[in-house]
């Protein structure tokens, strides 16, 4: 089955891998439309957790609903975050800003979210993210390092569709 779960919709059971999308949303230029038409064109059984609320009305048919949301989008976010690295994967994409705003740091929970999962990978190596870049992501040379320290052998992919191929190469490693 494939499914999009989108920021605050809880379903209940999932029993298919889950592959979130982490990333910066604001200001950041739309890459989860085409990382959802590139993973459910190499994978079938797969659900995708999306926190971007605006998704193409084309991925309208595959939108998973319920009667019961989550209170916050943080929540939901956790939710899903802890269920992909256990059941599937979590693909963080870090692009450079499309357009930049100064009231808000691009990219900051984004930033945050993959230091945790470093960290928790560092302690229980079944935890499986993968991270990608355009190279335009700020700091992106003070991530490599940490990358290297707190998850050595996992690097930086180059493209989207490189860092959507690891996340399909983890979720396949991880069947359950």
């Amino acid at each position: 089955m494939q499914g999009i779960i989108t920021s605050n919709t809880y379903v209940r059971d999932v029993s298919e891998p889950i592959i979130f999308l982490a990333g910066p949303d604001t200001n950041a230029p739309n890459w989860h439309d085409q990382a959802i038409g590139y993973l459910f064109s190499h994978e079938q059984n797969l659900v995708i957790a999306c926190p971007r609320r605006r998704i193409d009305s084309s991925y309208s048919p595959l939108l998973l609903s319920s009667n019961e949301d989550f209170s916050r989008a943080r929540e939901w976010e956790r939710h899903y975050l802890d269920l992909a690295s256990q059941q599937g994967a979590i693909l963080f994409w870090l692009p450079g800003e499309a357009r930049h705003t100064c009231d808000k740091v691009y990219g900051a929970m984004t930033r945050l979210e993959l230091g945790q999962w470093m960290t928790r990978h560092h302690f229980d190596l079944s935890v499986r993210f993968c991270v990608g870049s355009d190279g335009k992501f700020p700091e992106l040379r003070t991530i490599a390092y940490d990358l290297s320290c707190d998850a050595p052998g996992k690097m930086i992919f180059g493209t989207l569709e490189e860092t959507c191929d690891e996340a399909l190469r983890l979720v396949r490693l991880g069947k359950f």
